[in-house]
């Protein structure tokens, strides 16, 4: 090897293990986003979520049934809001974590169907509206598959990167 091979593997080598020692692929990943900007994503999708929960009248103008004709459009509406609430707290959870992905996964999932518990329990202190367990459902089904598909995703990117930082 020339001296100046060796200082370039040595130096991609270093570049590689300090990046990339003691994170898994998600958390390399999630790790590029700044804390500052992940904070700010989930407290806007949260409060989104309540103003949409608490503080507006039910729209009368949601068909009855939604997609593929399973459940009705408000049910996808929960799915797509707490999804994206999950998914969220999935990227602000996983930052700067050294193990426990699992754990930061599972509440992640936990928070978001949680936060849905507590809206609907504060919809029964707001005329019009009504709380209800297939909300809370629809929720937890949302957090469960935007984390899972955030997790897969993730891990997908980082596969990659580390492949090309390989190579």
């Amino acid at each position: 090897m020339h001296v100046d091979e060796t200082i370039s593997y040595s130096i991609t080598e270093n570049i590689r293990t300090t990046a990339f020692s003691g994170r898994s692929p998600i958390e390399r990943n999630v790790y590029r986003v700044p804390s500052r900007a992940r904070w700010v994503v989930f407290l806007v999708v949260a409060a989104v979520i309540c103003y949409f929960s608490v503080f507006t009248t039910p729209d009368g103008g949601i068909t009855p049934t939604g997609a593929l004709g399973l459940v009705g459009t408000d049910k996808w509406v929960h799915a797509v809001g707490y999804g994206g609430l999950g998914a969220a707290l999935a990227g602000r959870r996983t930052h700067g974590r050294v193990g426990g992905e699992r754990e930061a996964l599972v509440f992640a999932v936990a928070g978001a169907t949680g936060y849905g518990v507590v809206m609907e329990i504060a919809q029964l202190t707001v005329p019009l509206r009504h709380a209800s367990v297939a909300d809370a459902v629809a929720d937890a089904v949302g957090a469960t598959v935007a984390v899972a598909v955030w997790w897969t995703v993730s891990r997908t990117v980082a596969r990659r990167d580390e492949a090309d930082l390989r190579s």
